[in-house]
């Protein structure tokens, strides 16, 4: 994988200056200098200066900056500091206005960029209440600034404020967000970020009949990521359309690969989706094309989608959902039984598939009242004619149990663990009889 160094441009008494990249090996995107993880501001240089267009903030990891305001006689007023811990440039990023103050470095400086385009995603994705709210605020300070005679009385001490500041920012993990939201671009982008495979095993014969595909991330400092932290966060970010696609894409050609290694042209790859990834104009159009370019068919795949989307009630997402029922797709709900929601959706939405939750399955082999739960999910799907998958199964109890339930098809670390693709292919090759014995 090729490693880039970020480039960072500041500007320093008006002379344009390259800085230095940090002695670690940070990496960007390959497609320009419009996105950094981390920028490196001298003692001295310039960060902003107050009018001019701002279309990013900062989080200052190390350094301490000079906050400074122009008045109408063309004076300037230090009117604070900021180190580490603390956010500048954020008014910009909140409604698009000028910058309200220059802000320079008075010591070296480590800044983490926040850009506009994620504030405003995030802000989206977040409850219209919040947007509001924030917008609001800042309306109402920039008219406090302006009409403002003086500032001329402002002593300058800021501190606590400063320390409020930073204490939420600790007790928030805003840093860590940030970070992380910075580095899964950059992980999409450089090749970190790859899929595993989990077997659907049919419990009748031991076959593998599919697999669903897994993202996973492995970060270059940290090692393997946690699915369970930064696949929240792609989500709030609006990142994991992205990221989305290209696994729908590794996905197929997996198929592909999978379909030629053990000529059974039956397999199915199941990929999650989540609701982002329906609000994009061309979803289907996109699934189609990756679909017809790697060779399969769209009756082997099974989009996956959760109870909480369909909660969404969305229009939008329930015609995307019956274009792909349309164009021979497969629609999975992952998790069923956790929804705590009314079962009219099942009729309101083209679902084909129900997978019942690893909770319930764990569960049945000692308490009756989970144990109901999953023989009424097998009654209704039998009666409205859908597919169920078992989740979590770690026992061949709970083998025995689903057997007697008549469930056809499960999914647990009894029969394997997530694989990687070579080890996939091994599994369905005609020499291993396309079995699963207990990987």
């Amino acid at each position: 994988m090729k490693r880039i160094y970020c480039r960072i441009t500041t500007e320093n008494n008006g002379h344009m200056t390259q800085a230095s990249p940090p002695s670690n090996d940070v990496q960007a995107l390959p497609s320009g200098d419009s996105l950094q993880v981390e920028k490196i501001f001298r003692a001295g240089q310039l960060i902003m200066r107050q009018g001019e267009p701002g279309d990013c903030a900062y989080f200052i990891q190390e350094g301490r900056v000079q906050i400074s305001v122009k008045l109408a006689d063309g004076s300037l007023v230090n009117v604070a500091q900021r180190g580490a811990g603390s956010v500048i440039g954020e008014m910009a990023i909140v409604d698009g206005g000028p910058r309200s103050a220059t802000i320079t470095a008075i010591e070296d400086c480590q800044l983490l960029e926040i850009t506009q385009a994620d504030f405003s995603k995030a802000v989206s994705n977040a409850n219209p209440i919040v947007g509001l709210v924030a917008r609001l605020i800042l309306m109402r300070y920039r008219d406090l600034l302006h009409r403002s005679a003086t500032l001329r009385d402002f002593d300058g001490d800021s501190s606590v404020l400063e320390r409020q500041e930073h204490e939420h920012a600790q007790q928030s993990r805003v840093l860590d967000a940030v970070r992380m939201t910075n580095e899964f671009r950059v992980a999409i982008a450089g090749n970190q970020l790859f899929l595993e495979y989990q077997p659907f095993i049919e419990i009748s014969s031991g076959r593998v009949v599919g697999f669903e595909a897994l993202m996973r991330w492995h970060h270059p400092v940290q090692g393997r990521m946690r699915p369970d932290l930064f696949i929240p966060l792609a989500e709030d970010t609006g990142q994991i359309v992205e990221a989305t696609r290209w696994a729908f894409h590794e996905a197929c050609h997996a198929l592909k690969n999978m379909v030629d290694a053990s000529g059974n042209d039956q397999l199915f790859m199941s990929i999650n989706f989540s609701a982002h990834d329906f609000d994009e104009p061309d979803f289907l159009e996109h699934l189609l094309q990756i679909v017809d370019h790697a060779g399969v068919r769209p009756d082997q795949i099974h989009i996956e989608i959760t109870e909480r989307l369909l909660l969404r009630q969305a229009q939008h997402v329930r015609a995307a959902l019956l274009q792909c029922r349309e164009a021979g797709m497969d629609i999975s709900i992952d998790d069923f039984g956790t929804g705590y929601s009314s079962l009219s959706y099942l009729h309101q939405y083209p679902v084909s598939t129900l997978k019942i939750d690893k909770s319930f399955i764990n569960n049945m082999t000692r308490d009756d009242s989970a144990l109901g739960l999953v023989r009424t999910i097998l009654s209704l799907s039998d009666n409205l004619g859908l597919s169920v998958i078992a989740e979590g199964v770690e026992t061949e109890e709970q083998v025995s149990m689903l057997r007697t339930l008549r469930c056809q098809v499960a999914q647990g670390f009894l029969y394997a663990k997530p694989l990687g693709l070579d080890r996939a292919l091994e599994l369905v090759a005609p020499k291993g009889g396309g079995s699963c014995a207990k990987l």
